[in-house]
């Protein structure tokens, strides 16, 4: 084995983010905006705890994030009471915010078509079947 596995996954993950935050950042995007916006195209009106757990981000992140998202007219919030009689944010995508959420997946495909350069349809499955079970370990 010529290096560590924790430096590879390590390296291909930096290349990896820098090229898609270059591209983010051409259409206006900061970290973490990229997987709400997606998340919300799927969950559009999920409540603000619940994005917050389903994009493993900390609920006060999750707070300056979308406070952010707003006044960049990418999303809208709705204050709702929840089923224990607690206040609670509906969040939703606005027209702009789900424009940009497709534009953050033609990124994604970009970038994944560099990295699967040279690669045949056997090799990308088994690319990604050994990655899940890299992470199955890991969660045993």
């Amino acid at each position: 084995m010529n290096e560590p596995l924790h430096m590879a996954l390590i390296r291909a993950h930096t290349l990896h983010m820098q090229k898609s935050r270059q591209e983010f950042q051409k259409i206006g995007l900061s970290d973490g905006q990229p997987k709400i916006l997606t998340h919300l195209l799927s969950n559009n009106g999920i409540l603000q705890k619940d994005l917050s757990e389903s994009c493993g981000v900390r609920p006060a992140t999750m707070t300056s994030l979308l406070k952010i998202m707003a006044v960049k007219n990418l999303i809208t919030k709705k204050e709702v009471l929840t089923s224990c009689g607690k206040r609670g944010n509906l969040i939703f995508l606005t027209d702009y915010g789900r424009d940009l959420a497709y534009k953050v997946i033609e990124i994604f495909e970009q970038v994944e078509r560099i990295c699967y350069q040279g690669f045949d349809d056997a090799e990308k499955e088994m690319l990604i079947t050994m990655l899940d079970r890299v992470s199955e370990n890991l969660q045993a």
